[in-house]
C-alpha cells in the first residue's frame, strides 16, 4: 500500500439496537477524517448517542459512482475515511462495492471493522444446519430471476437466506407455497434486535398464518432462513410407494412426477430423486 495514502475503514454498525456497536467501531469513527454514510440522518442518530463529531458525507446507491472518485482523491491526500451503511455490515446488499473496488485499484489500504450483520444473526437462531449456507440478498423483481433463484433454493441441501421488505413478504410467501415443497421449513426474523423483534417458525403455511395473525403483521424488515433439503435417505419406502412412483415416472415428465410423488407420499423430492435416479440406499 502507498505509504502517504489514508486508509479506508469498512465499519459495521448496529442492525437495530444501538448498544450492539463495538468499542473499536466507536474508536475508528472518532478518529477518521470523514465518514461516508448511506443515509446521514440515520447515521447522525448513532453519532449523537456516542458523541462522535466526525464529518459525515452522503454515499448511497444513487451517488456511489459519482462520489467515489472524490473520496478516492481524499484518501490519496492522506485522509482516513470510514464507510458505513444504515445498519449492519456495509456492502451486504448495501452500497460500497464500487468504492472498495476503486480503492483496491488505487492501492489504498482497506481495513475491516467487524460487527453485526443480520444474515448471520438470523442464521444462528434458525436451528438449521449452518455448516454451509447461501445468502441471496433481496428476492428479485424480474420473473426470470425469481425462477432461477427458486430453483436453486428448492434443490439445495444447504440453508438459504434472503431479505424481503414488509410490503412484499406476503407475496413472497405465496410464491413459496406455489413453488417449494409444502414441508419446507422456514424461520423468519422481523426487526431483529429492535423493540418489537419477532421470530416465526414452521412450514410455509404456518409461518404465513403466524405473520398475518401477528399484531405487527407485515410491518418492518424480514430475514428469511430456509432449511435445505435433507441429505439423508428416507429408508422406509414401501413397495406400494415404489409402484406409485413407477406409474408417475411412466406417465409424466420427471420434474412433475417428483413433484406429485412428493405430495402423495409426503416425502421430500430429494428423497424420491435419490431413490429413482441413483438407486435406493442399502
Amino acid at each position: 500500500m502507498t505509504k502517504d495514502y489514508g486508509s479506508l475503514y469498512i465499519v459495521s454498525t448496529p442492525i437495530g439496537n444501538l448498544d450492539d456497536i463495538t468499542l473499536r467501531a466507536i474508536e475508528v469513527l472518532n478518529k477518521v477524517d470523514l465518514c461516508a454514510a448511506e443515509d446521514t440522518r440515520v447515521s447522525k442518530v448513532l453519532f449523537n448517542k456516542y458523541n462522535i463529531h466526525t464529518k459525515i458525507t452522503s454515499y448511497h446507491k444513487f451517488s456511489e459512482k459519482s462520489k467515489t472518485n472524490s473520496l478516492i482523491n481524499e484518501l490519496k491526500l492522506g485522509k482516513d475515511i470510514a464507510l458505513i451503511s444504515d445498519a449492519g455490515t456495509p456492502l451486504i446488499s448495501d452500497p460500497g462495492h464500487h468504492f472498495v473496488k476503486s480503492a483496491i485499484e488505487a492501492n489504498i489500504s482497506i481495513i475491516p471493522i467487524p460487527g453485526v450483520t443480520s444474515v448471520v444473526t438470523a442464521a444462528t437462531i434458525s436451528g438449521f444446519n449452518l455448516e454451509n449456507f447461501t445468502f441471496y440478498g433481496f428476492f428479485p423483481n424480474k420473473e426470470k430471476d425469481k425462477k432461477i433463484l427458486l430453483n436453486k433454493i428448492k434443490s439445495s441441501s444447504s440453508t438459504s437466506i434472503i431479505f424481503e421488505s414488509g410490503r412484499r413478504i406476503n407475496k413472497l410467501l405465496n410464491i413459496f407455497e406455489n413453488t417449494l415443497s409444502s414441508d419446507t421449513r422456514l424461520m423468519i426474523a422481523r426487526e431483529m434486535t429492535k423493540l418489537h423483534e419477532t421470530v416465526y417458525r414452521g412450514d410455509i403455511k404456518t409461518v404465513s398464518r403466524l405473520i398475518n395473525e401477528s399484531e405487527f403483521g407485515s410491518k418492518g424488515e424480514f430475514v428469511i432462513v430456509i432449511e435445505g433439503i435433507a441429505e439423508t435417505f428416507d429408508k422406509e419406502i414401501s413397495n406400494e410407494d415404489k409402484r406409485i412412483l413407477d406409474i408417475l415416472m411412466n406417465k409424466l415428465d420427471q420434474k412433475l412426477a417428483f413433484e406429485i410423488g412428493s405430495e402423495i407420499l409426503k416425502k421430500k423430492r430429494n428423497t424420491i430423486y435419490q431413490i429413482k435416479i441413483k438407486g435406493e440406499p442399502s
